[in-house]
């Protein structure tokens, strides 16, 4: 009978076993390897494009606050200059508003009038005087009412007095003045003829 000896068959088996599966072994370590180094430059990829989002949207922010300080600084100055304009024409008004309101009323004031007083302030007038008769007051109140520089012309009083033998009637009229500009809308008189003088008597 002939014995045959199977160990080493047996060992080459095994031993091919063994390689076979160190080959799996280093293959999938190999594919795992390559998995993480993948990963990690896409990871470092992606964190770069982020930071240089950032980046350019830190910078993007920089322009637009040098732009918005820019447009602040713009805007202080204009108010700046249009306070300076304010100023100028405020007192370009004064200056040039009484002389403008006196000759007004120096060429609608009729014959047989006089003034005694007249008192300007912050755009309230107050006219004072004396005239020959009733009729040339009203005459004077309509005249004055349709001047573009004069509005809310009122006649506050009015009565008769004598002087030096003389019957006169003495009035005190108060009305408001605009600075350079047409004035507002008639609430008093609104024309000759068209209307009648509002009447406070004081007296």
């Amino acid at each position: 009978m002939i014995r045959v000896n199977l160990l080493p068959v047996r060992e080459a088996r095994r031993q091919a076993g063994i390689r076979q599966q160190a080959m799996v072994l280093g293959i999938s370590a190999g594919v795992g390897l390559l998995v993480c180094i993948w990963l990690q430059v896409s990871l470092s990829a992606k964190q770069s494009a982020q930071q240089r989002q950032i980046a350019s949207a830190k910078a993007e922010l920089k322009k637009l606050d040098a732009t918005r300080k820019q447009v602040e600084r713009f805007r202080e100055e204009r108010e700046e200059i249009e306070r300076k304009l304010k100023v100028i024409d405020d007192l370009e008004k004064n200056r040039t508003g009484p002389v403008k309101i006196m000759d007004e009323i120096a060429t609608r004031i009729p014959k047989r009038m006089w003034l005694t007083e007249l008192k300007m302030n912050a755009g309230v007038m107050t006219l004072e005087g004396v005239s020959l008769d009733a009729e040339i007051v009203a005459a004077f109140l309509t005249t004055l009412a349709e001047s573009p520089l004069i509005s809310h012309v009122e006649l506050d009083s009015t009565k008769l007095e004598e002087r030096d033998g003389l019957k006169l009637n003495t009035f005190e009229i108060s009305s408001k003045y605009e600075h350079g500009t047409a004035a507002e809308p008639k609430r008093g008189l609104r024309g000759r003829g068209k209307g009648k003088p509002k009447r406070r008597n004081r007296s």
